[in-house]
């Protein structure tokens, strides 16, 4: 049967052969001409000598002939010799695809050594003596013409020519001697394919090269054909197409597998003698991906050769830029590969699936891997890579293919244990070794992109005359803005913002709205000053926009409190746009777990914590959350987990600190050295300088923490303060809030109290004592001296010598709420409960979720309700749903009116309560509480088992019989919050339990 040629096969015949007569029904595609010149042949040693030429390009003779060579001199302008062209057509992307994987070979052989070579043959066959064969001198040349098809119109190439054949010692050559053959190529495009032109000018490039495969299961035997395949894009239906690697040998003496040339695989297919490329692979085996820990330098080193075969060859194809498919196949697939060793008696078949994620990554275009190799199994190949087996049984011969190319079977080898397979012997060998010790063997591939898939993020320079100049052009301009009543500038603006919502939300208004009770929060106040002076064009517009005016007109009264409603609901949006965290962003399970840390229920929030890093184990932010959680509990758990943090993100500012100062504590010489990387990497930090300087002043380095001090109030003075990306959220909701009520750190108050608080929070006490009694000496003794130092008593677990500092700082400056808060908690904590109620009652509104749910026994009960819901609207949180809850399950359980009869209010009352466990499980998913209360409350009674299996599942044990509690909390007001979630033994709670 005639074979017939197909449209790849048509469109790069010579150009000669396109003479023919015009059929008008046939279409002809418009072509583009590559055109190639022989220049000049020098050989520097030797007279002008006749030389037959010949080039070809994938399988197709551009031209032939007879050229004379030069000698050393040049003989002026060079003009060519001969010239030859070949005919191709760029619409055919697949065809353009497979150009890539070829080069231009040439060859030369002298005219008087093919006259004395037919000379020879006809002696030879009239004689019947015996004569020495002798090495023919083709000498020839590979050269990558691949640019000319993307994007240039013409290269010049000089090259040497080196031998075919290797030559006797005596009659080789020096490579200065070698013939030096210059090619001048170019390419004439036809205009009408320049929406073709503009698509390869834009293509990119992948180039496979196998090394060699290592510790194979057998040494190396010529009876076995080894063949190695994979798949390679191509522009066709399935935007791929399995190339094979045939032709694999045994480890030649002079081989260097870190360094050597690798070889065109489709010459090597032709049984070319010469098939060198001209790009060297080399790569460090320190650097190679190596995720399997494979001991390299053993198996390539001082493992016996034998079991070694080498490729050391390429297949490269193009990439077109419409590769969505390839972003797609890398993200979510490995990349196939596949082994075999092809006997008359038996077949070994192996895979390997490489992990090419890393040429998605900005700027990549190069991995080198060592991927170890398995039995071959198309499930696992499915898997892993979303594709068949690459090569069938039939496709194991060697390929005759001019490409390399062979066409994916459809009944690929489906054998799950099949991996060696005989005609006599069906024993399974699925589970044993790969490798020739017993262990696994392993392929080594390089791939390579002509330029990277994502661009590298390389963000612009901008020149200091250019900086000089945005500078001029800023300082002609109006860059002062003011507010309307007191003429603030911008960064003070900013400083009013702050200080304005802090204020807000310090004043809890109990859930109620009337103009009368804020007006009186509010009253000559300094943030009711600022309301009132600013803004007040914005607040109109904000009035206007969302409300009715119409009914609020009725006095000038009223609108004045409307606009003052207005500023606080403006500057609260405006705050939270610029300094706050949106807590709705925050991954659920850490906004539970930093909930359960500032309630002192550690143990539920390590439970949390150790979610979060089972979950996301590469992320050093949970690592350092959880190790701040367990200082509470141990500190040396918490220094394991700071130092995993460390070793993800080593960058991290607050690591840094709290590292150096967990470091302190033990060797203070070896915690200098993060100290250095603070002072290094953050400049405008000035809390940390003032730590660091603290450190060197304890170290007895004065002149270091002088010097350090004094650059940090430069940097104040110069305004540079504002450049200082670090936030120190002290504020409730963020990482490094905590149970205490916040001390008030006003601007000008000495720095030596804000890094003593950060210190405090990071539970760093050594470095927190020496900023305390530094503030001390500078700034005197002061309310925040007294919380401050209150608190590292307390933290520390000296109780009694907090209650003592506490109830000086009191004596001293009278009745401060956040002090008495912190003394109320000591006694509580002492189990006083009779003076930590007189301590709540005496503190007065509580900002700190902690202190408000630990003082609720010693307010009225008509206030409880309205102050849980005050608190929920400013920190909604399981623990105060939960305790709203528990107020809704006392009413129902003793009537509104006191009475036990059931009643309309109290089966109200009781849907209310179920509504709020349900708002707490939306907080805290394992709120083992809230499922039990759920539990006795919801129908049908299906709902209520699931409810009680899952709070079991959160750790809350049932007691069906009713039992009395001696412990010390029996007598307590009400029940501690480390228990808020599971089980409250309170005696007034009693009612109520479950």
């Amino acid at each position: 049967m005639k074979r017939t040629k197909t449209r790849s096969e048509v469109t790069i015949s010579p150009k000669g052969s396109y003479i023919f007569k015009e059929d008008p029904t046939e279409y002809i595609p418009p072509l583009d001409e590559l055109m190639v010149h022989v220049m000049s042949i020098r050989l520097p040693d030797e007279h002008s000598t006749r030389f037959t030429i010949k080039i070809s390009f994938f399988d197709q003779l551009l031209l032939t002939g007879v050229v004379r060579s030069i000698g050393a001199r040049d003989v002026g302008k060079e003009k060519a010799l001969i010239t030859g062209s070949m005919n191709y057509d760029p619409s055919d992307y697949e065809k353009m695809c497979m150009f890539a994987d070829c080069p231009l070979v040439v060859h030369i052989q002298p005219i008087k050594e093919v006259e004395q070579t037919r000379a020879s043959q006809s002696l030879i066959s009239n004689k019947s003596g015996s004569f020495e064969k002798s090495v023919p001198e083709i000498s020839c040349c590979n050269v990558d013409i691949l640019p000319l098809f993307i994007d240039l119109d013409k290269m010049c190439v000089r090259k040497r020519m080196e031998p075919m054949f290797e030559p006797k010692a005596l009659l080789r050559k020096s490579w200065d001697n070698l013939p030096l053959v210059t090619l001048e190529l170019s390419v004439k495009r036809n205009s009408l394919n320049a929406k073709h032109h503009v698509m390869l000018k834009k293509a990119n490039y992948m180039k496979f090269t196998v090394v060699a495969s290592y510790n194979m299961i057998e040494p190396y035997n010529n009876e076995f054909v080894y063949t190695a395949a994979t798949k390679m894009p191509l522009c066709n239906e399935t935007n791929t197409t399995v190339m094979t690697f045939d032709q694999g040998y045994s480890f030649p003496k002079n081989f260097r597998d870190k360094c050597f040339y690798p070889k065109w695989e489709n010459l090597r297919h032709n049984d070319d003698a010469f098939t060198r490329g001209d790009e060297k692979v080399l790569y460090d085996l320190d650097h190679l991906q190596n995720e399997n820990n494979i001991d390299l330098r053993y198996y390539m080193n001082n493992f016996r050769h034998c079991y070694t075969t080498v490729w050391g060859s390429f297949h490269r194809t193009l990439i077109l830029q419409k590769s969505q498919w390839l972003y797609d196949h890398l993200r979510s697939y490995k990349w196939p590969f596949e082994i075999h060793m092809v006997g008359e008696q038996k077949s070994l078949e192996f895979m390997a699936h490489f992990n090419l994620f890393k040429l998605l990554y900005p700027g990549e275009s190069y991995v080198c891997l060592a991927v170890p190799l398995n039995w071959i199994n198309s499930q696992a190949m499915a898997q892993q890579c979303g594709c068949e087996l690459l090569l069938s049984s039939a496709d194991n011969a060697p390929s005759t293919s001019g490409s390399g190319q062979k066409p994916t079977s459809k009944t690929a080898n489906s054998k799950e244990s099949g991996a060696l397979s005989t005609s006599t012997d069906t024993e399974s060998v699925f589970f044993r070794s790969t490798g020739a010790d017993g262990n696994t063997a392993f392929v080594i591939v390089e791939v390579k992109l002509a330029r990277p898939l994502k661009k590298p993020a390389i963000p612009p320079f901008i020149s200091h005359s250019e900086i000089a100049e945005m500078l001029t052009g800023v300082e002609a301009g109006v860059n002062r803005r003011e507010c309307i009543g007191r003429g603030q500038l911008d960064r003070e603006w900013l400083s009013t913002l702050k200080t304005a919502v802090a204020s807000l939300n310090k004043v809890p208004h109990y859930g109620m709205t009337e103009f009368c009770n804020f007006n009186r929060q509010l009253s000559e106040t300094r943030t009711r000053v600022e309301l009132l002076t600013s803004f007040t064009n914005d607040a109109a517009m904000y009035v206007n926009n969302n409300f009715v005016v119409q009914d609020f007109l009725r006095s000038d009264e009223i609108f004045e409190e409307m606009l003052l409603m207005s500023h606080a609901c403006l500057m609260r949006i405006t705050c939270q746009m610029l300094v706050e965290v949106n807590t709705l962003t925050i991954d659920p399970t850490l906004r539970a777990a930093r909930h359960a840390r500032q309630m002192q229920d550690v143990a539920h929030a390590k439970l949390l914590y150790l979610q979060l890093v089972i979950k996301k184990s590469r992320d050093a932010d949970y690592w350092r959350e959880l190790s701040t959680c367990l200082m509470d509990i141990n500190r040396d758990w918490g220094d394991v987990c700071l130092t995993k943090s460390l070793q993800l993100n080593f960058r991290h500012p607050i690591t840094l600190l709290a590292k150096g100062c967990m470091v302190y504590d033990s060797d203070p010489d070896a915690a200098e050295v993060f100290f250095g990387a603070i002072l290094a990497l953050y400049p405008f930090w000035t809390a940390g300088w003032v730590v660091i300087s603290s450190y060197y002043f304890e170290q007895q380095l004065y002149y270091m923490a002088d010097a350090i001090k004094d650059n940090m109030k430069k940097t104040k003075s110069a305004g540079l303060v504002q450049y200082d990306q670090i936030a120190q959220p002290r504020c409730w909701g963020h990482e490094l809030g905590d149970w205490w009520e916040s001390t008030p750190l006003l601007p000008g108050m000495s720095v030596y109290y804000d890094a003593a608080d950060l210190l405090l929070r990071l539970r760093a006490f050594t470095l927190a004592d020496v900023c305390v009694a530094r503030a001390l000496a500078e700034a005197g003794e002061s309310t925040a001296y007294y919380h401050l130092v209150t608190l590292c008593c307390r933290l520390r677990g000296d109780i009694d010598q907090a209650i003592c500092h506490a109830t000086k700082g009191l004596e001293k400056f009278g009745e401060i709420g956040y002090l008495r808060a912190l003394e109320a908690e000591c006694l509580h904590k002492n189990n006083v409960f009779e003076l930590a109620a007189a301590s709540f009652e005496k503190s007065g509104c509580s900002v700190g979720a902690y202190s408000t749910l630990l003082g609720l026994p010693t307010k009225e009960p008509q206030r409880v309700r309205s102050t849980l819901v005050d608190l929920i609207r400013r920190q909604p949180n399981a623990y105060a749903w939960m305790a709203l809850a528990d107020d809704w399950m006392k009413r129902a359980a003793m009537g509104e009116g006191g009475d036990g009869d059931v009643t309309d209010e109290q089966t109200s009352a009781k849907v209310c309560a179920a509504a709020c466990a349900v708002q707490a499980l939306k907080w805290d998913r394992l709120a083992g509480r809230a499922w039990a209360l759920l539990s006795a409350l919801v129908t049908p009674s299906a709902r209520r088992m699931y409810c009680r299996d899952m709070a079991k599942i959160c750790g809350y044990e049932f007691d069906d019989n009713k039992r009395k509690f001696n412990s010390p909390s029996e007598q307590s007001l009400c029940h501690r919050l480390g228990t808020a979630l599971r089980e409250c033994r309170c005696v007034k709670c009693d009612s109520i339990k479950l």
